[in-house]
């Protein structure tokens, strides 16, 4: 052997000690060692429960009656259960759910039930004695009746026109002067509309009942103008026979229904 040989031998350095060991195991038992004492430490800040709570169920207010079924909403669906975890015990504290309530003023309570029934008092107060006023007239074959739209004027077509025509007889006009001075002191709107029975018409100045209808109305506009009442006041309707009172199957009930109103509007 040379002396080169023996050199490189001695380059190789100590052989490692054995005794040191692996330098994971350390970190390891470290890891394990934590979470041993997390896992007492939760233990003992929780209490264990073992008796079985009632699911909290949160019904909306507006929901169904008892014993059917409505629109409830439950704890349990949204995955939490008051204090309960799968098996019937668990570590989790008592859930309260709060119940929901809408609070909504019913329409017979509240400020606005409270206006508009003042309101509609105050309308059938003055309807009612316009109504009285109006039949202290007692114009004979004019109805006075208070309705949702106001006082209705309902006069039988035979006091006005002659049969199939729009121009007024003299019993007519006469009857329309006396509810002239009456519509003088209201000071409201009026809608005058003229109806028909189910007979055909079919003559070259009223082709059907909508232009006879409509025609009869402008008549009496025209003559409580001349009379003093106000044109921007009134206006002229015709229903032809689409609005009878009574069925078209008897000379009675069509007699009913060819009239005129005069619909009396709130001022």
């Amino acid at each position: 052997m040379s002396k080169y040989d023996v050199d490189l031998i001695g380059d190789e350095g100590p052989a490692p000690d054995e005794g040191e060991g692996e330098p994971w195991m350390t970190s390891y038992l470290d890891v394990m060692t934590l979470l041993f004492a997390f896992f007492v430490l939760l233990v003992s800040m929780s209490e264990v429960r073992t008796e079985r709570v009632p699911v909290v169920t949160v019904q909306d207010s507006i929901g169904s009656p008892p014993g059917t079924a409505g629109p409830d909403v439950s704890a349990s669906g949204t995955g939490i259960q008051a204090g309960i975890l799968p098996g019937g015990t668990g570590v989790l504290p008592a859930f309260e759910a709060p119940i929901l309530t809408t609070a909504e003023p019913s329409p017979a309570n509240g400020p606005d039930s409270d206006t508009a029934t003042t309101a509609n008092d105050e309308f059938a107060e003055r309807f009612s004695e316009l109504e009285e006023s109006f039949n202290e007239l007692a114009l004979q074959g004019v109805d006075a009746t208070l309705g949702t739209e106001g006082l209705t004027l309902r006069i039988a077509d035979n006091l006005l026109f002659p049969s199939g025509q729009d121009e007024l007889m003299y019993q007519g006009m006469i009857l329309l002067s006396q509810l002239a001075g009456f519509l003088l002191d209201y000071n409201g709107q009026i809608s005058i509309e003229g109806h028909t029975d189910n007979v055909p018409i079919n003559t070259a100045r009223f082709p059907s009942n909508w232009e006879l209808s409509t025609a009869r109305a402008i008549s009496v506009l025209r003559y409580l103008e001349q009379d003093g009442v106000s044109a921007n006041r009134m206006r002229a309707v015709g229903y032809a026979e689409t609005r009878p009172l009574q069925p078209n199957d008897s000379a009675d009930g069509r007699a009913a229904n060819r009239r005129v109103e005069l619909i009396l509007r709130e001022p």
